[in-house]
């Protein structure tokens, strides 16, 4: 039967309900604990040859649905196994564009999202790169086939011991890591070429502005608790004035603090 014009309306309230269950379903999601996964299990060298081809498809997608994307960043896609970042149970997810539970109140973004916060970096083989909120290491192994000089920094010890551990096993031994409250930012190695913050705060974090070096890019998500906010492109001029621009929306875990560094 085709719908008449009064059914129309409906479509807005539908697509509210699905917002909302997404929602509900991240919240659900990040609060469970650690579950088994594939950093929990010994390290296995190699991949099948069907995970390959669909980190090769993932990465075709990205290079056509991130608008101005370098082929070197999109490179940096199909080389990072995101498979063996995640849960057990939800390998069959990996290269969708889809995010997924970690532990610990985290999660693993969404491929797109990724690449596209990656590629507004702008990061160069020579840029001081630091990261704050390291999760499940993804992240950082995609800024470090980028960058030979990537810091980063997870405040939840155990979720930190276990993707160094991880992203060391895969190959990727150049990226140094810290324990620590990420809102402080990392001074004795500063200043930087360019900040990634995956995790949303209720500000821009003054320290990480103070951090970043004139000429600059940092990205940080701006907004309330598992409920979608701007996510600001940060500039830092020559002389040092600070211009920031919205360039997308979106959910992300919150930034969680604390009081002392964990080194």
């Amino acid at each position: 039967m085709t719908p008449s014009r009064s059914a129309h309306p409906v479509r807005p309230l539908w697509s509210s309900l699905r917002w909302l269950l997404s929602v509900v379903g991240l919240a659900l999601s990040v609060l469970a604990g650690p579950a088994s996964a594939q950093f929990d299990k010994p390290f296995e060298a190699g991949e099948s040859a069907e995970m390959k081809q669909k980190r090769d498809a993932m990465a075709d997608w990205l290079k056509k649905n991130v608008k101005g994307i370098s082929d070197r960043t999109v490179k940096a896609f199909a080389d990072v196994p995101r498979h063996k970042y995640m849960k057990a149970a939800d390998q069959k997810i990996a290269y969708d564009n889809k995010w997924s539970g970690i532990g610990w109140g985290q999660t693993i973004t969404n491929p797109w999202m990724v690449a596209y916060m990656t590629h507004l970096l702008e990061v160069k083989e020579t840029d001081k790169v630091l990261e704050i909120g390291s999760g499940s290491g993804y992240q950082s192994s995609i800024l470090g086939r980028l960058s030979n000089h990537v810091f980063s920094i997870e405040v939840i010890r155990p979720l930190s011991e276990r993707s160094q551990k991880l992203v060391k096993n895969i190959g990727y031994d150049k990226i140094t890591y810290r324990i620590a409250d990420g809102y402080f930012g990392w001074p004795e190695q500063a200043p930087f070429d360019k900040i990634m913050v995956t995790c949303a705060a209720d500000h821009i974090p003054i320290p990480l502005i103070q951090q970043l070096k004139p000429g600059g890019l940092m990205l940080v998500p701006v907004g309330p608790t598992f409920q979608r906010g701007n996510i600001y492109l940060v500039k830092k001029e020559a002389d040092g004035t600070i211009k920031r621009s919205v360039v997308a929306t979106g959910t992300f875990v919150p930034m969680r603090r604390t009081d002392r560094s964990e080194e």
